[in-house]
């Protein structure tokens, strides 16, 4: 099992860079490619410790590039590493030290136990990393989490935002969401014509094939123009 991290560009509806997402890609020799969620739950505390803190090496090694610029780097919290953000004094210092990062927890992640949820969301909200809810509408849980308003950004699963883009309703669910959260992100545009639905809709920020990823290495690349205009 071997594996690399991506940078996802994410970009408004008019082509400027807003940031990116650290994406890791795994492999092996007989599988190609592996779908990381479901590897990284299947590790233990340890391993997914020593993951999280390579992606912030990596991230602070850039510190100087995001900064300068403006942008953000928005790192996923996958399974416990929510709370490894919150608990581990060193993750915990790392990321405080570099607020240019936010923290993107996953509704397949929430339970189903409002109370854990408002917790956790408080005690990251605690800190100075801005909070993402990140796959909305997956499926995997209520309305809940978007209601507490605690979120920084809204990001759509991907999924659902290709079967609702081109419907009638996509702009009202658009205005729905903002009533809870005024930043939505939309990942999975992969034609020029879903900008104008989404830039139409209110969407803040766009993220899919039209955009394409560099290596984490060489993300200052992505400053150059994108290829959808």
């Amino acid at each position: 099992m071997h594996y690399h991290f991506i940078a996802e560009p994410m970009r408004d509806t008019t082509d400027t860079l807003l940031g990116v997402e650290i994406s890791p890609r795994f492999a092996s020799d007989t599988v190609s490619p592996l779908h990381p969620e479901f590897i990284i739950s299947a590790w233990n505390s340890e391993q997914k410790r020593n993951f999280m803190l390579e992606q912030i090496r990596l991230i602070a090694e850039k510190r100087d590039w995001f900064e300068n610029n403006k942008l953000l780097c928005t790192l996923n919290l996958i399974d416990e590493m929510a709370l490894l953000a919150i608990g581990d004094p060193v993750i915990k210092s790392a990321l405080h030290a570099m607020p240019f990062i936010a923290l993107e927890l996953s509704e397949r992640f929430l339970t189903n136990t409002a109370c854990l949820n408002n917790l956790l969301i408080n005690s990251l909200c605690d800190g100075p990393n801005a909070l993402w809810l990140g796959d909305l509408g997956s499926g995997s849980i209520g309305a809940g989490p978007l209601v507490c308003g605690r979120f920084d950004v809204v990001k759509l699963d991907r999924g659902f935002f290709l079967e609702q883009v081109e419907k009638p309703m996509f702009p009202v669910l658009i205005k729905n969401i903002r009533e809870y959260c005024d930043r939505i992100a939309v990942e999975g545009v992969e034609a020029l014509h879903l900008i104008d639905e989404v830039s139409a809709a209110g969407v803040w920020a766009m993220q899919g094939p039209l955009f394409p990823s560099v290596a984490f290495t060489e993300v200052d690349t992505l400053l150059l123009p994108s290829v959808c205009h």
